[in-house]
């Protein structure tokens, strides 16, 4: 699922942006939802964080994070 989406999912850019202490215009230009941000996000569109974000919540994440 794309960026786009999920934001629109979650309310749009301005209630996403209040929600995260952002301008509208940061969430826009968003090409991932940052990992900081993905939980508040997740609650608000009703898209689990693992969908969202598989590279941090993912079950290969913590993995991946140790590799690094």
């Amino acid at each position: 699922m794309n960026t786009r989406e999920i934001i629109r999912r979650a309310g749009g850019p301005l209630k996403v942006a209040k929600a995260v202490g952002r301008h509208h215009a940061t969430v826009i230009g968003w090409r991932r939802v940052p990992a900081e941000h993905v939980r508040t996000v997740s609650r608000m569109c009703g898209i689990p964080s693992h969908i969202i974000r598989p590279d941090v919540f993912g079950a290969g994440a913590a993995d991946e994070r140790g590799a690094a």
